[in-house]
């Protein structure tokens, strides 16, 4: 059973697709599901101004990957690091046991881009 979270960002997720020139791309994979998800950023100055996403995996994965993609918007990079693991858990609401390995990929995530933007997530530019 899917929580009223995944399944508003698994039918209508607004962040799927692509940029022109990112400034971050990553993709991430999780060789026990299957799952992949490509996310792109483009940012100035530090913070974020557009993130987009393509998702290759279970509805959950889908959804995370909008979740993510939707949390960065218009985030001051730096903030991203000072998100703890419980409030990341919480970003996908209440899931399944077979669900729980996007928690995992969605940690994936932040730390992916916290270790690529650097800088950018260690100074704050508000």
């Amino acid at each position: 059973m899917y929580n009223d979270i995944i399944i508003d960002n698994f039918s209508d997720p607004a962040h799927v697709g692509d940029i022109d020139g990112p400034e971050y791309q990553y993709e991430i994979g999780n060789p026990v599901c299957g799952d992949r998800i490509r996310i792109q950023i483009s940012a100035t100055g530090g913070r974020v101004d557009s993130a987009r996403f393509r998702a290759w995996g279970c509805a959950t994965s889908v959804a995370t990957a909008n979740i993510f993609c939707a949390s960065l918007e218009r985030l001051v990079l730096a903030r991203l690091g000072e998100r703890s693991d419980s409030e990341i858990e919480a970003m996908l609401g209440e899931l399944e046991p077979s669900q729980y390995h996007c928690v995992e990929i969605l940690q994936q995530l932040h730390r992916r881009l916290v270790d690529l933007a650097g800088e950018d997530c260690r100074e704050a530019t508000t």
